[in-house]
C-alpha cells in the first residue's frame, strides 16, 4: 500500500519557506544598528536577504572615543580620516548583523541642521537628487527587493541627511518602477511594501525624562522644546518587531561604531534600559497591498 502524501501540507510548507529581500537606505554609519539592527538580524535569521545602502561617510559625527579623537586630530585631513574610520566601523557592524550586501555611496556628511557644513556644495543634502536616486534605483532593479525601509519626510528628527535619504529613496522607487526609464538595461521593478523608521514619541519622552533624572542634558532642557517636533505619534505606528532576544547581538554590532558610542551617556542608558524600553523596533507602513490597521508583527506580512 503506497504512502499517502498531504499535498496541501507540502504547499503550505513551501510557502512558509519563501525568502524575501529587504532593502534599507540609511544616511550614516551606525544608523543601520540603532533603528533597524534587530530587524536586520531577525530578517536574516528567518532566511531573508538584506541589502543596506549607506549614503554618507559620517565624517561630521561627534567623536566620543578619546583615543580615536587624538588619532584623528593628528591626521592631515581629520574629517577624511574620521570618514574612513566610520566606514571601517560600518563594515565590522554589518558583518555581525549578517548583512549580505552593503553599498556605501560615499557622499559627504552634511552635519546637523543649521551647521555651517550645510552650505558645502559637496554635502549630501546638496547632491543632485536625480543622480543619487538613479544610483539607488539601479540597486533596486538589481536586487528586486520586496520591502524598502528609509526615514519619513522629516528624516525622523530633522537631520538634513536623513531628509535627503528619504527623498532619494522615494524617487529611486519611482524611477525603478517606470519601465520607460532605461537603467543599464535592467527590467523595471515594483516594490511591494515601503516602511519608515519610527521612534515612538512616548518612548522618546520617557527616555529623556529618565536621562534627565540621571543628570544628563536632553532636548527637554530647551525652553522652546516642543514635543510634536520629535518622534512619531504612537497611533501612527503600524509595525512592532519584537527584538528582545536579539538585543545582545544588536548591541555587539552597535558598539563596533566606537567613534560614536564610546563614552556616550545616551547609548549607555539605552543598553541599560534596552529590555524594557527598546525590546521592539517600530515602523510605519506607508505602502502595501493592505496597509495594516492593527499592530503588524512582521514587515513581510501579506507578501
Amino acid at each position: 500500500m503506497g504512502t499517502q502524501v498531504d499535498l496541501s501540507s507540502i504547499l503550505k510548507s513551501n510557502q512558509q519557506k519563501s525568502s524575501y529581500t529587504l532593502f534599507i537606505v540609511h544616511a550614516h554609519p551606525d544608523d543601520e544598528c540603532s533603528s533597524t539592527g534587530g530587524l536586520i538580524i531577525k530578517s536574516i535569521k528567518d532566511g531573508n536577504n538584506v541589502v543596506l545602502v549607506t549614503c554618507t561617510n559620517g565624517e561630521m559625527g561627534e567623536i566620543k572615543d578619546n583615543n580615536l579623537e587624538k588619532e584623528i586630530k593628528r591626521a592631515s585631513s581629520p574629517q577624511k580620516r574620521l570618514g574612513e574610520i566610520r566606514i571601517s566601523e560600518l563594515k565590522k557592524a554589518t558583518e555581525i548583523l549578517g548583512i549580505q550586501k552593503l553599498y556605501t555611496l560615499g557622499y559627504k556628511d552634511s552635519g546637523m541642521e543649521g551647521w555651517d557644513s550645510n552650505q558645502n556644495s559637496d554635502a549630501f543634502m546638496n547632491a543632485d537628487l536625480f543622480e543619487v536616486s538613479h544610483k539607488v534605483a539601479l540597486l533596486i532593479r538589481k536586487h528586486k527587493p520586496d520591502v524598502v525601509i528609509t526615514y519619513n519626510e522629516r528624516g525622523g528628527y530633522g537631520h538634513p541627511d536623513h531628509i535627503m535619504a528619504h527623498k532619494i529613496t522615494m524617487e529611486a522607487i519611482r524611477l525603478s518602477e517606470d519601465s520607460s526609464i532605461d537603467i543599464q538595461a535592467l527590467d523595471s521593478w515594483k516594490v511591494k511594501k515601503i516602511y519608515y523608521t519610527a521612534w515612538a514619541r512616548s518612548k522618546m519622552i520617557k527616555t529623556w525624562k529618565w536621562m534627565k533624572f540621571f543628570g544628563a542634558k536632553t532636548p527637554l532642557d530647551d525652553p522652546d522644546f516642543r514635543e510634536d517636533k520629535y518622534g512619531v505619534p504612537d497611533h501612527e505606528i503600524t509595525t512592532y518587531i519584537n527584538i528582545r532576544s536579539l538585543l545582545r547581538k544588536k548591541w555587539r554590532a552597535l558598539v563596533q561604531h566606537k567613534s560614536q558610542i564610546t563614552g556616550n551617556f545616551f547609548w549607555w542608558f539605552v543598553r541599560l534600559t534596552g529590555r524594557w524600553l527598546y525590546g521592539e523596533e517600530t515602523f510605519v507602513c506607508v505602502k502595501s497591498k493592505n496597509v495594516p490597521k492593527d499592530k503588524e508583527k512582521s514587515i513581510f506580512e501579506g507578501l
